[in-house]
C-alpha cells in the first residue's frame, strides 16, 4: 500500500543528502602543474597585499588552487580561487551581507 509519510521522508532524505553535497562541489580547477613551479605561498600573500588585499584564509584546493577569502582594497568581502603559478584569479565569489550565502560572480 501506498505510504505518503514514507515518501515524505525519502523525499526530504534525499533532499538533505543532495544538500550536503554541494560544498564538495564548489572547488574549482586550476591547470595541472607540477608544485615546483607554483609562486611560494609567502610571495603570493605579499603579491596580494601589494593590492590591497587582506587575506583572512587561505588553503589550497583539491583542484590545485589557491583560495583566500578576506577583503579588498575597498573592504568588501570576497573568496578567490587563484592560478598558483600565475597568481592570476580564477573565479571570485563576492561575500553577501547575510553570513553563509554566497553569490557567484566570474571574474573575467
Amino acid at each position: 500500500m501506498f505510504d505518503p509519510r514514507l515518501t515524505l521522508s525519502s523525499s526530504v532524505l534525499a533532499l538533505s543528502l543532495g544538500l550536503l553535497a554541494l560544498p564538495a562541489q564548489a572547488d574549482v580547477d586550476c591547470p595541472a602543474s607540477a608544485r615546483a613551479s607554483w609562486m611560494p605561498e609567502s610571495s603570493f600573500r605579499e603579491h596580494l597585499k601589494r593590492q590591497g588585499v587582506q587575506i583572512t584564509k587561505f588553503r589550497i584546493t583539491p583542484g590545485n588552487c589557491y583560495e583566500i577569502y578576506g577583503f579588498d582594497a575597498q573592504g568588501q568581502r570576497l573568496e578567490v580561487y587563484y592560478d598558483p603559478v600565475t597568481a592570476t584569479p580564477v573565479t571570485a565569489t563576492p561575500v553577501a551581507e547575510v553570513p553563509g550565502a554566497l553569490r557567484a560572480a566570474q571574474t573575467p
